[in-house]
């Protein structure tokens, strides 16, 4: 089985990876963004607060459900057309979000956004793998990736603010229509487009709407841990639902005759590392993101922009890292990595842990902050570099569309509703330490599954993909 990559004369690696890292930028400022002003929002259509959380929920649940679905269709029909089509959608869900005059037709423009993220983002970790053979290049790539996405999620906590106060809570929909729009129209001019080489195939419809109807069912129940509790209805239901749903999918794929899944490639140690890996990294971040904003904002009494500006350390240390960390980390393996940096993200969680209330800033909250903003982005390096590194060509999206549905679903999902539990339960000091004890236990599963060699790893080719020993 064989995989197509046209490099046409007008494919230019440089200015494709600006569009690539453009659109992770963008894709990554939104979620945070519309956070800081789902206050404005809520008030500007008078909504109450708990329908007013749709806009934030409808966005997760379409762009975490359908992200395994978008990496498996830029194999199949192209994953430039897929990053292309993405942020067409994304624009268009962008535009009707800030000339939305109801509640209703919001929350379907922020569907709409999550339903072209989930097309662009596994596509773009997957056309970097096709761009940039393996090397000092693709790691430099995909270091600015990591910085790009970094720094997207963070600015979206002083964007969101500042175009909130100045004009209004419609113009960070409206402002994100144009970069958007310019994306979709460069990446045909300087991206190579890259694909399954077989012949054209049939989509498996079925498989498509069982994995993704289970995986909103799943991210739909894990909302509703922060509003009623694990044992509530509201929580369970969909949650079982979800995961019944997700059998059934098993069950389709094993019978029908070509799947939307090929289960073998879970058995790449590589792509399982990498996965382990990002969730400890998101359930880390989303701790600094969710319970560090509500501990400076609630516990500490800093202003929405306070709360801003005092978690940039992590932005500022984490670009420095991302754009000239490269070449230190090439040097070492993996496992040495990965082991390090969980080492590093351990001890900065229980350093908030301590903190005391009123905390000095400097030593309490700036210092394991820059510690987070050295670890994280070297281990987001790392593991998206081992999560296409050993698939074979043709399923790179899916790789991808794995690797990010881990991202999503541990960090996004469920170290929210973990962390609003303990915080309910038993406060701040209790959020951080669960965040470190998740982080181990993922941590230490990537590090037993990671490479503990620099160079490609032994491989043995089985029916024509490329697995590890």
């Amino acid at each position: 089985m064989t995989a197509s990559s046209s490099t046409s004369s007008k494919s230019r690696p440089a200015l494709g990876l600006a569009v690539v890292c453009a659109a992770h930028f963008l894709i990554g400022a939104d979620g945070l963004a519309v956070a800081i002003a789902l206050p404005d929002l809520q008030q500007g259509l008078a909504a109450e607060a708990i329908d007013a959380q749709w806009v934030l929920s409808a966005y997760g649940l379409a762009f975490g459900g359908a992200l395994l679905l978008g990496g498996r269709l830029g194999d199949l029909y192209g994953r430039r057309r897929l990053l292309v089509h993405g942020m067409l959608v994304f624009a268009c869900g962008s535009l009707l979000a800030g000339a939305a005059q109801a509640l209703w037709l919001l929350i379907a423009a922020r569907a709409l956004q999550g339903l072209g993220a989930a097309a662009a983002v596994p596509a773009a970790l997957a056309l970097i793998s096709s761009m940039y053979p393996p090397g000092p290049a693709r790691t430099r790539a995909l270091s600015l990736l990591a910085a790009m996405a970094t720094v997207g999620i963070m600015s979206g906590l002083l964007l969101g603010g500042v175009i909130t106060d100045l004009l209004g809570w419609r113009w960070l929909f409206l402002l994100m229509t144009v970069p958007a729009l310019i994306s979709a129209a460069v990446a045909p001019r300087v991206l190579p487009e890259a694909r399954d080489g077989r012949p054209a195939v049939r989509l498996d419809f079925g498989g498509a709407v069982l994995v993704s109807a289970g995986l909103m069912a799943v991210l739909f129940g894990l909302t509703g841990v922060e509003h009623g509790g694990v044992a509530s209805v509201r929580t369970l239901v969909p949650l079982v639902l979800g995961v019944v749903v997700l059998v059934l999918f098993v069950l389709w794929e094993r019978r029908t005759p070509a799947p939307l899944i090929r289960f073998g490639i879970l058995r790449v140690r590589s792509l399982r590392a990498a996965s382990l890996a990002v969730g400890a990294d998101a359930l880390a971040f989303t701790s600094v993101v969710y319970v560090g904003t509500l501990f400076l904002r609630n516990a500490q009494g800093y202003g929405a922009l306070q709360a801003g500006l005092a978690l940039l350390p992590v932005d500022v240390v984490a670009l420095v890292v991302s754009c000239f960390g490269a070449r230190i980390l090439a040097r070492w393996s993996p496992r040495a990595v990965l082991s390090g940096t969980t080492v590093l993200i351990v001890i900065a969680l229980l350093w908030l842990a301590r903190a005391p209330v009123p905390a000095n800033y400097l030593i309490d909250l700036m210092a394991p902050l820059a510690v987070l903003g050295a670890a994280l982005p070297a281990a987001f390096i790392v593991a998206t570099h081992e999560a296409v590194a050993d698939v074979a060509l043709d399923e790179k999206g899916l790789a991808s569309g794995i690797f990010e549905t881990a991202n999503h679903l541990l960090g996004g999902a469920i170290g929210v509703a973990v962390y609003a539990t303990v915080l309910a339960a038993s406060g701040y000091r209790a959020a951080f330490l669960t965040a470190a004890f998740l982080v181990v236990l993922f941590g230490l599963g990537a590090v037993f599954q990671a490479r503990g060699k620099t160079s490609s790893s032994a491989r043995v080719r089985i029916g024509d993909r490329s697995e590890d020993r």
